[in-house]
């Protein structure tokens, strides 16, 4: 059986999923004391989660932070930790990884605090780093294919940030991180974008994901500016299989695990 772990600044999750019929699913949410360092709350998560406590064939972590696109044709391994560090100020020491992403013709570039690395692997042994992003990347280049000229924008609501990003067909065409605080900022960030690639909004399908408490409220802001504002529920998407109908599961884990 595999461990699959989703950790950011604000909480951690673990998952046990096995595909059959049926299929069985465990989920464990803890949330982090802001107070002390995410390889502290990861040291006593593994204390006091129940299901850490036996063997895994293998172990996936899928970390929730900003990822750096960079075009599959245009990328050079030797250069991870150079670009990164050009987009984002590293204030402690990280490690920097990379998921190749063919379909959609990029590579992202994300990284995650040494001592947490370090801490999980000492835990694990031989552990799979994913960005939390690249399995909603990879739905959402199956998604929505054959609408206006094959471009769409979907935006991606969870942790206080959006993700905003622009597919054609299958391509990756723009994927930007907001941090966002109001309705107002969601509007600021998504329209400004779909300006910036010339994109008209009354034409544009745009698809909202999320927890329904993050992405209702988006879908009824957008919708007051831009005629096709869809939700993407899970329940549908996934044909209610368990990892998309229980409570508190992040949508970027139901990708990955239903991938």
């Amino acid at each position: 059986m595999n461990l699959h772990l989703r950790i950011s600044d604000t909480d951690i999750c673990f998952a046990r999923y096995e595909a059959g019929n049926p299929p069985t699913f465990d989920f464990q949410p803890y949330h982090v004391r802001p107070q002390v360092s995410l390889t502290v709350n990861l040291r006593s998560a593994m204390q006091q989660v129940e299901m850490l406590k036996q063997p895994y064939d293998r172990v996936e972590v899928y970390v929730n932070a900003p990822v750096t696109p960079v075009p599959l044709a245009e990328f050079q391994e030797e250069d991870v930790d150079i670009t990164h560090k050009f987009c984002f100020d590293q204030i402690e020491k990280q490690r920097v990884f990379y998921d190749t992403v063919p379909a959609s013709n990029a590579v992202f570039l994300f990284a995650l605090n040494e001592n947490t690395c370090r801490t999980l692997e000492e835990t694990f042994g031989e552990v799979r780093y994913t960005a939390a992003l690249t399995p909603v990347v990879q739905h959402f280049a199956k998604k929505g294919l054959g609408t206006t000229n094959g471009k769409r924008l979907f935006v991606h609501t969870h942790d206080g940030v959006i993700d905003v990003l622009v597919l054609e067909d299958s391509h990756l065409v723009m994927l930007n991180t907001y941090t966002v605080r109001t309705l107002t900022d969601v509007d600021y960030y998504v329209f400004n974008l779909a300006r910036h690639l010339a994109l008209k909004v009354n034409e544009l399908p745009i698809f909202v994901a999320g927890s329904p408490l993050l992405r209702d409220p988006v879908i009824e802001e957008l919708q007051k500016y831009a005629a096709r504002v869809y939700p993407v529920v899970p329940s549908a998407e996934f044909n209610r299989n368990i990892v998309s109908t229980t409570d508190e599961v992040p949508y970027d884990l139901m990708c990955a695990l239903l991938k």
